[in-house]
Parts: C-alpha cells; structure tokens; sequence
C-alpha cells in the first residue's frame, strides 16, 4: 500500500515539473513576441494619424532636421548644404588658387580740372546681353569662393550687404534711395499669405510666400555716360555715372510693352565692388579680367537710345522705326568721334 502511494506522488511531481516548464516556456515566447513587435512598431503606420481624404493610416512624419548651427543641411533631400548658401570649394579647382584678384583695387581717374573740359556729351546707352560680345553678362557659375559671377547677382548681393546704394529710377539723378527690400519687392513681388494645408496631417495655416526671381529674365542693362574733351591732356575721354538693369513689360496679349529700370547703381560707388569679380573668357581661362577692366576698356557693344537735347527725349520718341533708331544712335556715337578728330590740325 505504501510503495503505490509512493508510486503515486511521484507521478504528481513529474507531472507538476512538465507543467511549470510548459509555463515557462510560454511565458519567454509571448515576452520574445512582444519584444519583436515593439521593435517594429516604429517602422509601421501610426494609426493616429489618419489622411483626411482617404480615411486611411499614414505614416508618422520624420523628426525634424537638426538645424544649420548643428552643422546638418537644410536640403530637403537631406544631402549636401542648402541650394542658395555659397558653396565654397573644398579643394583648388585648378592648377593654382587665384585668389589675388580678390585683393584688386580699381585703377584711380585722371584728374580732370573744370576749367579743362573744353567740350562734354552726356549720352544714355542700352547693353543688350543676347548680343555675341555681351554673353559674359550670362555667365550663370559660382567662382571657388561659391559667389555666382553673374552681373545681376553681383549687383544685388552688393545691395543687400550694403556695399553700394540703390537709386530709386523716378529719376536717372541718383536722387532717392531705394532700400533692399523695395529692390526686392519689385524683382520678386509683393509678399502674399496663402492658405496652405498640410497634405499629412490635414492641418490648415496661412503662409507666407514670395514669387521667386528668375535672373536670366534681365537681358539688357542701361548706362549713362558723360564723353568730355580734356584740354590738358588734349584727348577725349569717357565716365560712366550709372547703370541700372532693365526689365521688360507685357501687354496682356504677350506682346512686348516695353523695358523699364528697376533701380540706378552709382558707378563710381561699384568700381572696388568689380574690380574683385572675374569676368568669363571664352578664349583663354588664365587671362583673368575684371567687370571693372570690361567696363573701362569698352568691352561691350551697346546702342545709344538717348543724348542730351533741348526737349530732354529718346530717340524712341521722334523716330518710330526701330533700324532708324540704331541709325540713329550710331549718328550719335560718329558725332562724338568727330568731335575729337575735329580737335586735332594737321
């Protein structure tokens, strides 16, 4: 009787054994189970947020981008700095670095005595870019320092870090200023608030935006001029006062309206801005030239629009025709010629 009692409990106990081991066993396979799933959950959709037009579950939005003090890039792709930050390089993109164009002060005037301008022509010329000889008013590339070379940016980063002024062009006088952000105002537009809904969360905000600027839409730029005979030097010489960009108008029908300045640039104020800014070569990349040596040197083709006359009008507002106008304007340009011929006796 004893040995079946015996018999008995240990039958319990081997039975007790398997079953606390069967418990344990089930117990690791549900924690593992929902370890596994809570590892996962970050990379499933958020069932909190759900897409207002669909009804269905997106996925949670990614953290924000560290900021740029944090030294990570403000690219919406994530790769790289942002698009307008200058991109300086890294490393010499060349055989030599060519940094001493950087340190060029331009070339200071002759002095010119009052009593020594014996004759003097103010004239108003356009530099239209689409010309052959003007295409390196189009040259759209950052240097090594990542600054763009093109003439119009050059003139307004001048503006916006106060380097020169902006005249307002109600007058070609230099005689009202024009801050940056009236300069911006009527390259880009007005700002506009905007209702703007978030396409993930649904939420609805006003906005703020601008049009943005395209720079290839300046095409012609207008520089006025005085050409005075100096009577101690006996020759003729020319200083440019100012130039300003100009931009095209449209009728509603798309035809052309015609070009207004944005704004005046005193050129005398430019000069040490130009003289630290290549110009492109398309012959020879080591012969470096400045915007102030293209200036100077009359590397440019233009067409004279307008002189100083008794009724103060372009030629545009006598002569209709537009090949009498540059027959006209090159009539000018013979006059001043001759001008200083007729100076000489032989």
């Amino acid at each position: 009787m004893r040995a079946v009692i015996l018999n008995r409990i240990g039958w319990c106990s081997l039975l007790l054994v398997v079953v606390l081991a069967s418990e344990a066993n089930a117990q690791r396979r549900r924690t593992g189970g929902t370890t596994r799933r809570t590892e996962a959950t970050p990379a499933t959709q958020d069932a909190s947020v759900v897409n207002p037009a669909t009804g269905n579950s997106v996925a949670t939005p990614p953290p924000p981008a560290p900021t740029a003090t944090e030294g990570a890039s403000l690219r919406q792709d994530g790769v790289g700095i942002p698009v307008d930050t200058p991109r300086k390089s890294l490393r010499t993109d060349g055989i030599s670095e060519k940094n001493f164009i950087k340190d060029r002060v331009p070339i200071p005037y002759d002095h010119i005595r009052s009593d020594d301008e014996f004759w003097e022509k103010k004239i108003w010329q356009v530099i239209d870019t689409r010309e052959k000889m003007n295409l390196p008013f189009q040259y759209n590339v950052e240097d090594e320092s990542g600054t763009s070379q093109l003439f119009i940016n050059i003139l307004l980063n001048a503006i916006k870090n106060k380097e020169v002024e902006a005249f307002s062009p109600i007058d070609d006088r230099f005689t009202t200023v024009l801050p940056y952000a009236d300069v911006q105002t009527k390259i880009s537009g007005e700002e506009k608030t905007v209702r703007s809904i978030d396409p993930i969360t649904g939420e609805e905000k006003m906005v703020t935006t601008r049009d943005e600027f395209d720079p290839r839409t300046i095409v012609q730029y207008k520089i006025k001029e005085i050409w005075v005979f100096d009577k101690e030097a006996s020759a003729l010489k020319v200083r440019i006062l100012g130039i300003a960009p100009m931009v095209s108008r449209m009728n509603e029908d798309g035809t052309f309206r015609g070009a207004i300045p944005l704004f005046w640039v005193y050129y005398p104020d430019l000069r040490p801005l130009l003289a630290k800014y290549d110009v492109y070569n398309q012959n020879n990349d080591a012969a470096t030239m400045s915007w102030e040596d293209l200036f100077e040197m009359r590397f440019f083709s233009s067409f004279v629009i307008k002189e100083n006359n008794t009724y103060n009008r372009e030629i545009k507002d006598y002569i209709k025709d537009g090949t009498m106008r540059l027959l006209e304007g090159q009539a000018v340009k013979d006059k001043i010629f001759n001008k200083e011929q007729d100076m000489w006796q032989y």
